[in-house]
């Protein structure tokens, strides 16, 4: 009977001891490694850019432009600046003012360094590095010449296609009863 006593202790303070141990060295360590892991980028939707060339004086064409920035989010709320007019400015005067691009050479276009120039003249204007990378969903040209027909078949030139994704949906909140 003693024997018995003994093993059902003995089997008592083993099953106690291993939950104990489970439950002191199975947990994650006090610290919160959520609050190392930096914040998730914010995106921010551009308008729809309709751009004029302008050569010897006349609208030869214009530049359909739609795109986004990623911003860091954690700066993003210290700015209260609108985000879309600088990213209007800075297509305007890379597109128009230093004519990055030529339309007739748009198959030599480096999309990569000009997504970089925009990225970098955001950030100088803002003097910090508020913008991570700028997507490009779509990049045209179309001539006055296509305009004028008024033909549907005809279509603008491809400058930049499907290069980028679209930014994420914002979740839509449930209504709560």
């Amino acid at each position: 009977m003693i024997k018995l006593i003994a093993t059902g202790v003995w089997v008592l303070i083993l099953t106690l001891g291993g939950v104990f141990a489970a439950a002191k060295f199975g947990q994650p360590p006090a610290e919160d490694h959520k609050a190392d892991a930096p914040p998730p980028p914010q995106y921010v939707q551009g308008d729809l850019l309709t751009l004029p060339v302008v050569n010897g004086g006349k609208v030869s064409g214009y530049f359909l432009v739609r795109s986004t920035l990623l911003v860091d989010s954690v700066m993003m709320k210290q700015i209260n600046v609108p985000m879309p007019a600088y990213m209007t400015d800075e297509f305007y005067g890379l597109l128009i003012g230093d004519k990055v691009l030529d339309v007739k050479d748009a198959g030599k276009f480096d999309v990569a360094a000009f997504k970089t120039k925009i990225k970098d003249g955001i950030n100088a204007r803002m003097e910090k590095p508020l913008v991570q990378d700028v997507l490009i969903q779509q990049m045209d040209f179309i001539s006055k010449e296509i305009i004028d027909s008024k033909d549907p078949t005809r279509k603008p030139q491809k400058i930049v296609i499907n290069t980028d994704p679209e930014p994420p949906k914002p979740a839509v909140a449930s209504p709560s009863h």
